[in-house]
């Protein structure tokens, strides 16, 4: 029998292989059905094709990726020439990563609703664009967009819209505003960053800063603050109480299980085979260890 849930997908670079092992298993091994999918920045673009049940089709891509088919980086001189002569506000060119995700996604129905996130850095608000409510094109560029970390890539059209992960890490408000009865949260970070040497340069220091501390504690405050709501929700329930929203619709007590690697997974821009395939097997095995503790959960005691 198939279980239903919501799934929500963080960002998180290259390191979004191990949502890939990770829903693979939680879907093949554990029977989950998605009802709904969430992502931002990576998990937009995984989002993207299990919404649209290409399910090879991700692992392979994965599995074949390059960094030529996601950004251009160019040499020091250049990006000298790119930064303060042509007054580009990003360090890599980015527009190759548009040119994948209309080879891989173009021309294919969305199976499953997907909400994906994105950021204006003129007007500072987040925005979330579902698949239901948008053209092909329209909804393409979202995902190109969600996946375009600021500083690192250049800011996308007169808006300069970016990385929804910019102000939502793992999008839970969007998925708490469906009322699911059960969340999955792919994450692609423990707890804590990893501890590396000192950067070896500017680029290092950016990539560093944005990537790996900054993303790591907004997706922990993210989840930090759903579990401290919904304990709450269900305080209020045993007490006979019931907690609204502003507008007077009630709050729904959600079962979550957040799903992370157990160690740090590296560079997030580190697209190496060896690197990958590392990732992959990671989120596999913990998906494995979920479903085992559920397993154990519900024996007789």
């Amino acid at each position: 029998m198939a279980r239903r849930a919501t799934l929500v997908l963080s960002g998180g670079g290259a390191k979004g292989a191990f949502q890939v092992g990770a829903e693979q298993v939680l879907r093949e091994e554990g029977g989950f059905e998605w009802e709904r999918i969430l992502g931002v920045s990576v998990g937009a673009l995984n989002g993207a094709l299990l919404a649209q049940h290409e399910y090879d089709r991700l692992l392979k891509v994965w599995q074949t990726i390059r960094r030529e088919d996601l950004y251009r980086k160019p040499w020091w001189p250049w990006l000298a020439v790119r930064l303060v002569i042509l007054g580009k506000a990003g360090i890599y060119d980015n527009r190759p990563l548009r040119k994948t995700i209309q080879k891989h996604m173009a021309g294919r129905p969305f199976r499953v609703p997907l909400h994906v996130g994105r950021v204006s850095l003129v007007s500072g608000i987040y925005e979330s664009v579902r698949s239901d409510r948008s053209t092909e094109p329209e909804l393409l560029d979202a995902i190109w967009q969600s996946a375009t970390m600021a500083v690192i890539w250049e800011p996308i059209g007169p808006r300069a819209l970016v990385d929804g992960s910019l102000r939502n890490v793992t999008p839970l408000g969007d998925a708490l505003d469906l009322n699911p009865t059960e969340l999955i949260v792919l994450n692609c970070s423990p707890d804590q960053p990893n501890a590396v040497p000192p950067p070896r340069d500017i680029l290092d220091a950016a990539r560093r800063s944005l990537m790996d501390i900054t993303i790591n504690e907004i997706m922990v405050d993210d989840v930090r603050e759903f579990v401290r709501l919904n304990q709450l929700v269900k305080q209020a329930k045993r007490k006979g109480f019931t907690l609204e929203h502003a507008d007077g619709t009630p709050y729904v007590d959600c079962t979550i299980a957040v799903l992370r690697p157990r160690v740090a997974l590296g560079d997030n821009l580190d697209f190496s085979r060896k690197a990958i395939e590392e990732r992959i097997e990671s989120g596999r095995t913990v998906a494995r260890d979920y479903l085992a503790s559920q397993a154990r959960a519900s024996l007789p005691r």
